[in-house]
């Protein structure tokens, strides 16, 4: 088998969760991971981590491993490690996965960057979205250089289970994401603030860390919802499944930020439908790929705090439908967002990639 490295900053942030499925699922390729710092090993245990701290160092691993291809992790990263492309002679894959293919488009410098020295010499570039892709094209990446491929999800470790109340049980509404512009917690709490008004046997919990903290904070203390709102910090992704188990309905209402940032297909998405929850989200980026509309949840548009009210409300009101909407969407996820599925779509890339730089620097 050939050798193939994963360069990336840090490896790896407890929210990247996304990168070690990936990683951990490739079976074709001997993988390594290059990088400056390890974090969070106890939780991402991959065995051949190598720490460089220059490029120096990056491409003497590169040659002693012989490593036949390297894959890149967001654009910022891509422009970072473009030159050991020219210092080892090695083919170069970029992956995008949100910002990179969105709000950073928008800055003049990066754009420029991106324009005049990664997309001409970059070989292949992979996409989590379709919409992402869209934006790179056009930023002006030859579209015959982006792939979609997108994120996979562990259906073994989210494994399906029906939601269903009892009577009188309170019913539990989850968000879990970082406290960002685009992830539309906002939106949220306020339409929640409308639902317990009519629906008083309801309770949110948003999970999550980030710079809106104290905003939202404060946001639930004025529409006086300490007792049924709540915001917890960021929790290891071993106990991600637990609390969507202890949940009835997921609700990620994301947006296009002012910067213009975006997301590609966010993870806890596929990881609340592989469970079999009922899922209310947005007409936003790829997200409509994962949750359809009336099958297994429902879309509303971006910052409708209305529909989003109406649309969970009629979630909360017949709980006779979570267990057909919750099978509709573990189904979706095994079928297109299976982590090995996703896996074997990498490896293609790699191997075409290889076998059309083959003898060329």
């Amino acid at each position: 088998m050939k050798n193939v490295a994963i360069l990336i900053e840090k490896f790896l942030p407890g929210i990247q969760t996304f990168i070690y499925e990936e990683l951990t699922a490739i079976n074709k390729f001997n993988m390594f991971v290059l990088t400056e710092e390890r974090l969070s090993e106890d939780i991402y245990p991959f065995e051949n981590v190598h720490i460089c701290k220059k490029m120096k160092e990056y491409s003497k691993t590169i040659k002693k491993q012989n490593i036949k291809l390297i894959h890149t992790k967001f654009g910022q990263n891509a422009l970072r490690y473009l030159e050991l492309k020219k210092l080892t002679g090695v083919p170069f894959i970029a992956s995008f996965h949100g910002v990179d293919a969105s709000h950073q488009l928008k800055s003049r410098c990066m754009l420029s960057m991106y324009q005049k020295k990664l997309f001409p010499k970059v070989d292949h570039i992979i996409a989590v979205s379709p919409t992402l892709k869209d934006n790179l094209v056009k930023a002006g990446c030859p579209k015959s250089k982006i792939t979609v491929i997108w994120s996979g999800v562990d259906v073994e470790k989210f494994y399906y289970k029906p939601r269903v109340i009892q009577n009188n049980e309170t019913v539990k509404i989850v968000c879990i994401a970082r406290l960002a512009e685009k992830k539309g917690h906002k939106y949220l709490i306020e339409s929640f603030s409308n639902i317990v008004k009519v629906r008083p046997n309801t309770e949110l919990l948003i999970i999550g860390e980030g710079r809106l903290k104290d905003m939202l904070q404060k946001q639930i203390s004025e529409l006086k919802l300490q007792d049924k709102a709540k915001i917890l910090d960021f929790i290891s992704f071993r106990d991600v499944a637990d609390i969507l188990y202890n949940h009835h309905i997921f609700c990620l209402p994301s947006i296009t930020a002012a910067n213009g940032d975006q997301e590609g297909i966010p993870n806890v998405l596929k990881e609340a439908c592989a469970t079999g929850m009922p899922v209310v989200s947005t007409y936003h980026a790829g997200i409509p790929l994962l949750i359809k509309d009336g099958k297994n949840g429902f879309l509303v548009k971006e910052k409708d705090t209305e529909q989003l009210t109406d649309r969970l409300l009629f979630l909360i009101d017949h709980p006779e439908i979570w267990e057909s909407m919750g099978h509709w969407g573990r189904n979706h996820v095994e079928e297109n967002f299976e982590r090995f599925k996703q896996a074997k779509k990498v490896e293609k890339l790699y191997s075409d990639v290889l076998k059309s730089t083959k003898g060329k620097r």
